[in-house]
Protein backbone atom coordinates (compact mmCIF):
# COMPACT_ATOMS: atom_id res chain seq x y z
CA UNK A 1 0.00 0.00 0.00
CA UNK A 2 1.46 3.05 -0.80
CA UNK A 3 1.87 6.09 1.17
CA UNK A 4 3.10 8.83 -0.82
CA UNK A 5 1.21 11.78 -1.08
CA UNK A 6 1.91 13.17 -4.34
CA UNK A 7 0.92 17.05 -4.50
CA UNK A 8 -1.52 18.28 -7.13
CA UNK A 9 -3.49 21.58 -7.08
CA UNK A 10 -4.06 22.88 -3.73
CA UNK A 11 -7.85 23.10 -3.34
CA UNK A 12 -8.04 24.47 0.52
CA UNK A 13 -4.78 25.89 1.45
CA UNK A 14 -6.42 26.13 4.75
CA UNK A 15 -5.29 24.58 7.28
CA UNK A 16 -7.41 22.25 9.06
CA UNK A 17 -7.53 20.12 12.31
CA UNK A 18 -9.13 16.99 12.14
CA UNK A 19 -9.48 12.69 12.97
CA UNK A 20 -7.71 10.58 10.04
CA UNK A 21 -9.02 6.74 10.10
CA UNK A 22 -7.83 3.60 8.53
CA UNK A 23 -9.92 0.60 8.61
CA UNK A 24 -7.81 -2.14 7.07
CA UNK A 25 -8.54 -5.61 6.37
CA UNK A 26 -6.33 -7.61 7.64
CA UNK A 27 -5.75 -11.47 6.33
CA UNK A 28 -6.00 -9.95 3.18
CA UNK A 29 -2.73 -11.19 1.27
CA UNK A 30 -2.75 -14.99 2.32
CA UNK A 31 -6.43 -14.68 1.56
CA UNK A 32 -5.94 -13.68 -1.88
CA UNK A 33 -3.03 -15.65 -2.97
CA UNK A 34 -4.66 -19.34 -1.82
CA UNK A 35 -8.20 -18.29 -3.36
CA UNK A 36 -9.86 -18.02 -6.08
CA UNK A 37 -9.47 -14.18 -7.82
CA UNK A 38 -13.26 -13.74 -8.79
CA UNK A 39 -14.81 -14.61 -4.96
CA UNK A 40 -12.11 -13.70 -3.18
CA UNK A 41 -12.40 -10.10 -4.90
CA UNK A 42 -16.05 -10.12 -4.75
CA UNK A 43 -15.99 -11.01 -0.90
CA UNK A 44 -13.71 -7.81 -0.23
CA UNK A 45 -15.37 -5.43 -1.90
CA UNK A 46 -18.37 -6.52 -0.05
CA UNK A 47 -16.26 -5.63 3.05
CA UNK A 48 -15.12 -2.81 1.57
CA UNK A 49 -18.63 -1.33 0.65
CA UNK A 50 -19.96 -1.91 4.15
CA UNK A 51 -17.02 -0.20 6.14
CA UNK A 52 -17.75 2.77 3.72
CA UNK A 53 -21.31 2.89 3.99
CA UNK A 54 -20.90 3.14 7.69
CA UNK A 55 -18.28 5.77 7.99
CA UNK A 56 -19.05 7.89 5.19
CA UNK A 57 -22.06 9.30 6.89
CA UNK A 58 -19.63 10.79 9.21
CA UNK A 59 -16.24 11.29 7.80
CA UNK A 60 -15.29 11.28 3.80
CA UNK A 61 -14.14 9.02 2.21
CA UNK A 62 -10.44 9.48 1.36
CA UNK A 63 -9.39 6.73 -0.88
CA UNK A 64 -10.23 2.75 -0.78
CA UNK A 65 -6.66 1.57 -0.94
CA UNK A 66 -6.39 -2.09 -1.88
CA UNK A 67 -7.66 -3.46 1.86
CA UNK A 68 -8.87 -0.37 3.49
CA UNK A 69 -10.49 2.29 3.22
CA UNK A 70 -8.76 6.07 4.11
CA UNK A 71 -11.46 8.23 5.52
CA UNK A 72 -11.07 12.28 7.36
CA UNK A 73 -13.24 14.56 8.96
CA UNK A 74 -12.40 17.62 10.71
CA UNK A 75 -13.18 18.31 14.41
CA UNK A 76 -15.96 21.09 14.40
CA UNK A 77 -14.50 22.28 17.49
CA UNK A 78 -11.56 23.03 16.15
CA UNK A 79 -12.78 25.06 13.02
CA UNK A 80 -14.03 28.07 13.74
CA UNK A 81 -15.74 28.68 10.86
CA UNK A 82 -18.15 25.68 11.18
CA UNK A 83 -20.78 26.87 13.20
CA UNK A 84 -23.07 24.88 11.94
CA UNK A 85 -20.90 21.77 12.02
CA UNK A 86 -20.97 22.58 15.62
CA UNK A 87 -24.16 22.88 16.44
CA UNK A 88 -25.66 19.66 14.57
CA UNK A 89 -22.84 17.25 15.22
CA UNK A 90 -21.99 18.46 18.58
CA UNK A 91 -18.29 16.38 19.75
CA UNK A 92 -17.04 14.35 16.84
CA UNK A 93 -14.88 13.42 19.19
CA UNK A 94 -17.26 11.40 21.57
CA UNK A 95 -18.69 9.09 18.37
CA UNK A 96 -14.94 8.14 17.21
CA UNK A 97 -14.91 5.00 19.52
CA UNK A 98 -18.61 4.83 19.21
CA UNK A 99 -18.46 4.26 15.43
CA UNK A 100 -15.14 1.93 15.44
CA UNK A 101 -17.01 -0.27 17.43
CA UNK A 102 -20.46 -0.36 15.83
CA UNK A 103 -18.37 -1.06 12.42
CA UNK A 104 -16.25 -3.72 13.70
CA UNK A 105 -19.18 -5.46 15.69
CA UNK A 106 -21.17 -5.03 12.51
CA UNK A 107 -18.51 -7.01 10.39
CA UNK A 108 -17.94 -9.44 13.25
CA UNK A 109 -21.94 -10.54 12.88
CA UNK A 110 -21.77 -10.40 8.73
CA UNK A 111 -18.83 -12.28 8.59
CA UNK A 112 -20.61 -15.15 10.83
CA UNK A 113 -23.56 -15.13 9.12
CA UNK A 114 -21.78 -15.78 5.58
CA UNK A 115 -20.17 -18.65 7.37
CA UNK A 116 -23.83 -19.90 8.49
CA UNK A 117 -25.50 -19.19 5.16
CA UNK A 118 -22.25 -20.58 3.07
CA UNK A 119 -23.83 -22.74 0.66
CA UNK A 120 -20.13 -22.12 -2.47
CA UNK A 121 -17.08 -24.97 -1.56
CA UNK A 122 -15.30 -22.56 -3.04
CA UNK A 123 -11.84 -21.82 -0.66
CA UNK A 124 -12.32 -18.16 -0.87
CA UNK A 125 -15.67 -18.48 0.67
CA UNK A 126 -14.64 -21.01 3.08
CA UNK A 127 -11.30 -18.68 4.23
CA UNK A 128 -13.59 -15.36 4.25
CA UNK A 129 -13.74 -16.60 7.89
CA UNK A 130 -10.01 -15.62 8.24
CA UNK A 131 -10.23 -11.90 7.76
CA UNK A 132 -10.65 -9.41 10.05
CA UNK A 133 -10.48 -5.90 10.84
CA UNK A 134 -7.77 -3.61 12.19
CA UNK A 135 -8.09 0.37 12.94
CA UNK A 136 -5.20 3.52 12.83
CA UNK A 137 -7.10 6.55 14.50
CA UNK A 138 -4.91 9.59 14.10
CA UNK A 139 -5.54 13.66 15.01
CA UNK A 140 -3.77 16.15 13.62
CA UNK A 141 -3.44 19.14 10.87
CA UNK A 142 -3.37 18.98 7.56
CA UNK A 143 -5.02 20.53 4.14
CA UNK A 144 -6.66 18.86 1.42
CA UNK A 145 -5.62 18.38 -1.97
CA UNK A 146 -6.40 17.89 -5.28
CA UNK A 147 -4.65 14.48 -6.30
CA UNK A 148 -5.28 12.58 -9.55
CA UNK A 149 -9.01 14.69 -9.63
CA UNK A 150 -9.29 13.24 -6.35
CA UNK A 151 -9.81 15.28 -3.22
CA UNK A 152 -7.62 14.28 -0.28
CA UNK A 153 -5.77 15.31 2.79
CA UNK A 154 -2.01 15.77 2.85
CA UNK A 155 0.27 16.78 5.70
CA UNK A 156 2.29 14.88 7.71
CA UNK A 157 0.02 13.05 10.13
CA UNK A 158 -1.10 11.07 7.05
CA UNK A 159 2.16 10.09 6.39
CA UNK A 160 2.00 8.93 10.30
CA UNK A 161 -1.34 7.53 10.04
CA UNK A 162 -0.30 5.53 6.90
CA UNK A 163 3.34 4.28 8.55
CA UNK A 164 1.46 3.06 11.42
CA UNK A 165 -0.19 0.32 9.63
CA UNK A 166 3.37 -1.61 10.28
CA UNK A 167 3.34 -1.76 13.83
CA UNK A 168 4.03 -4.01 16.74
CA UNK A 169 0.58 -4.65 18.55
CA UNK A 170 0.26 -8.15 16.62
CA UNK A 171 3.99 -8.99 17.54
CA UNK A 172 3.13 -7.72 21.29
CA UNK A 173 -0.76 -9.05 22.40
CA UNK A 174 -1.49 -11.86 20.04
CA UNK A 175 -3.98 -9.15 18.87
CA UNK A 176 -4.95 -9.64 15.28
CA UNK A 177 -7.94 -7.04 15.37
CA UNK A 178 -7.78 -3.98 17.31
CA UNK A 179 -8.01 -0.39 17.03
CA UNK A 180 -4.25 1.90 17.30
CA UNK A 181 -5.14 5.49 18.66
CA UNK A 182 -2.17 7.69 18.53
CA UNK A 183 -1.39 10.22 21.87
CA UNK A 184 -2.88 12.79 20.07
CA UNK A 185 -5.68 11.31 19.09
CA UNK A 186 -6.88 9.67 22.53
CA UNK A 187 -6.31 13.42 23.80
CA UNK A 188 -9.14 14.52 21.90
CA UNK A 189 -11.79 11.42 22.88
CA UNK A 190 -13.09 10.00 25.84
CA UNK A 191 -11.11 7.01 26.52
CA UNK A 192 -9.69 6.00 29.24
CA UNK A 193 -5.92 5.59 28.66
CA UNK A 194 -5.26 2.86 31.26
CA UNK A 195 -7.72 0.21 29.92
CA UNK A 196 -5.58 0.24 26.38
CA UNK A 197 -2.63 -1.20 25.89
CA UNK A 198 0.69 1.88 25.30
CA UNK A 199 3.27 1.21 22.81
CA UNK A 200 6.14 3.35 20.98
CA UNK A 201 6.40 3.54 17.41
CA UNK A 202 9.36 4.33 15.74
CA UNK A 203 9.50 5.57 12.05
CA UNK A 204 12.81 6.88 9.98
CA UNK A 205 12.26 10.94 9.13
CA UNK A 206 8.94 11.15 11.58
CA UNK A 207 10.49 9.85 15.19
CA UNK A 208 8.36 8.55 17.87
CA UNK A 209 4.70 7.71 17.93
CA UNK A 210 3.05 6.86 21.03
CA UNK A 211 0.25 4.71 20.87
CA UNK A 212 -2.87 3.47 22.42
CA UNK A 213 -4.56 -0.09 21.43
CA UNK A 214 -7.50 -1.78 22.35
CA UNK A 215 -8.68 -5.19 21.94
CA UNK A 216 -11.50 -5.41 18.93
CA UNK A 217 -11.79 -9.41 19.61
CA UNK A 218 -12.04 -9.47 23.08
CA UNK A 219 -15.01 -6.56 23.02
CA UNK A 220 -16.84 -8.31 20.79
CA UNK A 221 -17.34 -11.42 22.62
CA UNK A 222 -18.18 -9.04 25.74
CA UNK A 223 -20.70 -7.97 23.25
CA UNK A 224 -21.94 -11.13 22.60
CA UNK A 225 -22.24 -12.54 26.02
CA UNK A 226 -23.81 -9.19 27.96
CA UNK A 227 -27.76 -9.58 28.73
CA UNK A 228 -29.47 -7.70 25.86
CA UNK A 229 -32.27 -5.37 27.44
CA UNK A 230 -34.69 -4.86 24.88
CA UNK A 231 -38.13 -3.31 25.12
CA UNK A 232 -40.19 -5.19 22.25
CA UNK A 233 -43.33 -4.05 20.53
CA UNK A 234 -45.22 -6.41 22.21
CA UNK A 235 -43.74 -5.71 25.64
CA UNK A 236 -44.22 -1.88 24.71
CA UNK A 237 -46.72 0.58 26.42
CA UNK A 238 -46.40 3.15 24.16
CA UNK A 239 -44.83 3.14 20.72
CA UNK A 240 -43.18 6.37 19.10
CA UNK A 241 -42.02 6.63 15.72
CA UNK A 242 -40.64 9.34 13.53
CA UNK A 243 -38.47 9.45 10.20
CA UNK A 244 -35.36 12.19 10.29
CA UNK A 245 -33.60 12.97 7.08
CA UNK A 246 -30.29 12.17 8.51
CA UNK A 247 -27.95 8.84 9.07
CA UNK A 248 -28.65 6.80 11.90
CA UNK A 249 -25.11 7.51 13.00
CA UNK A 250 -26.15 11.33 13.37
CA UNK A 251 -29.13 11.09 14.43
CA UNK A 252 -27.23 8.97 17.10
CA UNK A 253 -25.69 11.96 19.18
CA UNK A 254 -29.07 14.33 19.23
CA UNK A 255 -30.27 11.87 21.79
CA UNK A 256 -26.87 10.68 23.77
CA UNK A 257 -24.87 14.00 23.86
CA UNK A 258 -27.01 15.58 26.80
CA UNK A 259 -26.58 18.96 25.04
CA UNK A 260 -27.67 18.21 22.32
CA UNK A 261 -30.29 16.69 23.95
CA UNK A 262 -31.23 19.75 26.08
CA UNK A 263 -31.42 21.73 22.26
CA UNK A 264 -34.56 19.97 21.42
CA UNK A 265 -36.43 18.74 24.43
CA UNK A 266 -38.53 21.92 25.50
CA UNK A 267 -37.78 22.98 29.25
CA UNK A 268 -35.00 20.22 29.95
CA UNK A 269 -31.35 20.97 31.14
CA UNK A 270 -29.46 17.49 30.56
CA UNK A 271 -26.02 16.93 32.09
CA UNK A 272 -23.72 14.24 32.54
CA UNK A 273 -24.16 12.02 36.15
CA UNK A 274 -21.63 9.24 35.83
CA UNK A 275 -19.76 7.90 33.04
CA UNK A 276 -18.25 4.89 34.66
CA UNK A 277 -15.90 3.67 31.83
CA UNK A 278 -15.08 7.52 30.63
CA UNK A 279 -17.61 7.75 28.34
CA UNK A 280 -21.19 6.95 27.45
CA UNK A 281 -22.63 3.13 27.46
CA UNK A 282 -23.53 0.32 29.95
CA UNK A 283 -23.93 1.63 33.13
CA UNK A 284 -23.08 5.75 32.07
CA UNK A 285 -26.21 7.87 33.57
CA UNK A 286 -27.69 11.12 32.50
CA UNK A 287 -29.76 13.80 34.79
CA UNK A 288 -32.13 16.66 34.02
CA UNK A 289 -31.33 19.40 36.19
CA UNK A 290 -34.60 21.27 35.82
CA UNK A 291 -36.53 17.97 36.17
CA UNK A 292 -34.43 15.94 38.19
CA UNK A 293 -35.27 12.94 36.25
CA UNK A 294 -32.45 10.09 36.07
CA UNK A 295 -31.48 8.40 32.99
CA UNK A 296 -29.33 5.01 32.92
CA UNK A 297 -28.02 2.97 30.22
CA UNK A 298 -29.07 -0.13 30.39
CA UNK A 299 -27.88 -1.47 26.68
CA UNK A 300 -25.85 0.67 24.37
CA UNK A 301 -25.55 -0.59 21.07
CA UNK A 302 -24.33 1.99 18.67
CA UNK A 303 -25.66 3.04 16.09
CA UNK A 304 -28.62 0.54 16.44
CA UNK A 305 -30.57 0.91 19.47
CA UNK A 306 -30.17 1.72 23.37
CA UNK A 307 -32.29 0.76 26.37
CA UNK A 308 -32.52 3.12 29.18
CA UNK A 309 -34.48 3.05 32.08
CA UNK A 310 -35.86 6.84 33.01
CA UNK A 311 -37.76 8.13 36.08
CA UNK A 312 -38.53 10.19 39.29
CA UNK A 313 -39.54 8.96 42.12
CA UNK A 314 -42.12 5.78 42.27
CA UNK A 315 -42.40 6.32 38.38
CA UNK A 316 -40.56 4.76 36.37
CA UNK A 317 -39.86 3.47 32.27
CA UNK A 318 -37.90 1.41 30.68
CA UNK A 319 -37.35 2.69 26.94
CA UNK A 320 -35.80 1.24 23.44
CA UNK A 321 -34.83 3.56 20.99
CA UNK A 322 -34.19 2.15 17.62
CA UNK A 323 -32.34 3.66 14.87
CA UNK A 324 -33.15 2.07 11.41
CA UNK A 325 -31.75 3.13 8.22
CA UNK A 326 -34.89 4.49 5.77
CA UNK A 327 -33.60 5.44 2.08
CA UNK A 328 -31.07 7.74 2.90
CA UNK A 329 -32.22 8.70 6.32
CA UNK A 330 -33.45 7.35 9.79
CA UNK A 331 -36.62 6.00 11.05
CA UNK A 332 -36.10 6.49 15.20
CA UNK A 333 -38.63 4.33 17.14
CA UNK A 334 -38.79 4.56 21.03
CA UNK A 335 -40.57 1.48 22.77
CA UNK A 336 -41.66 2.15 26.30
CA UNK A 337 -42.63 0.07 29.05
CA UNK A 338 -44.09 1.26 32.15
CA UNK A 339 -42.42 -0.15 35.62
CA UNK A 340 -44.39 -1.70 37.99
CA UNK A 341 -47.50 -3.84 38.94
CA UNK A 342 -50.68 -2.05 37.42
CA UNK A 343 -52.59 -3.89 35.02
CA UNK A 344 -51.76 -2.85 31.71
CA UNK A 345 -55.65 -1.45 31.11
CA UNK A 346 -53.97 1.00 33.57
CA UNK A 347 -50.46 1.41 32.23
CA UNK A 348 -51.26 1.74 28.57
CA UNK A 349 -53.30 4.70 28.70
CA UNK A 350 -51.00 6.37 31.83
CA UNK A 351 -48.34 5.71 29.94
CA UNK A 352 -49.51 7.41 26.61
CA UNK A 353 -50.71 10.47 28.63
CA UNK A 354 -48.09 10.96 30.53
CA UNK A 355 -45.21 11.01 27.26
CA UNK A 356 -47.57 12.82 25.12
CA UNK A 357 -49.11 15.67 27.64
CA UNK A 358 -46.43 15.30 30.54
CA UNK A 359 -43.45 15.27 28.28
CA UNK A 360 -44.57 16.69 24.85
CA UNK A 361 -42.99 14.20 23.12
CA UNK A 362 -44.63 14.95 19.61
CA UNK A 363 -43.58 18.24 19.76
CA UNK A 364 -40.23 17.90 21.04
CA UNK A 365 -39.58 15.81 18.05
CA UNK A 366 -41.14 18.25 15.83
CA UNK A 367 -38.86 20.65 17.25
CA UNK A 368 -35.86 18.30 16.39
CA UNK A 369 -36.68 17.53 12.81
CA UNK A 370 -37.23 21.81 12.42
CA UNK A 371 -33.71 21.75 13.92
CA UNK A 372 -32.19 19.31 11.19
CA UNK A 373 -34.00 20.83 8.34
CA UNK A 374 -32.70 24.62 9.34
CA UNK A 375 -29.02 22.65 9.83
CA UNK A 376 -28.92 20.93 6.41
CA UNK A 377 -30.46 24.55 4.43
CA UNK A 378 -27.63 26.14 6.53
CA UNK A 379 -25.09 23.56 4.96
CA UNK A 380 -26.30 24.09 1.72
CA UNK A 381 -25.76 27.87 1.68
Amino acid sequence: MSTDNVPGPIMNPRTQRGFLILADITGYTPFVAETELEHSQEILRRMLNSIISTLTPVFTLAEVEGDAVFVYSKDPQNNTNSTTDSNSRGRLADIVPDMIESLYYSFRDKRKSVNRAMTCECKACKMATTLDLKFIVHYGEYILNNVGGKTKPLGSCVNVAHRLLKNHVTETTGWKAYALFTKECLDHIKLNSTQLHSETETFDHIGTVETFSMDLDSMYRKFVDERVVYVTADEADFIVQRDFPVAPSLLWEWFNDPKMKTRWNDGSNWDILARPTGRLGRGATNHCVNSKVIERILDYRPFDYYTSSLGRGPVDFTLTCKFQSVGEGCRLTWYIKMNGFLPAGIKKPLTKLLFEKGMGVHKNLDRLLNIIEAEQLMEEV
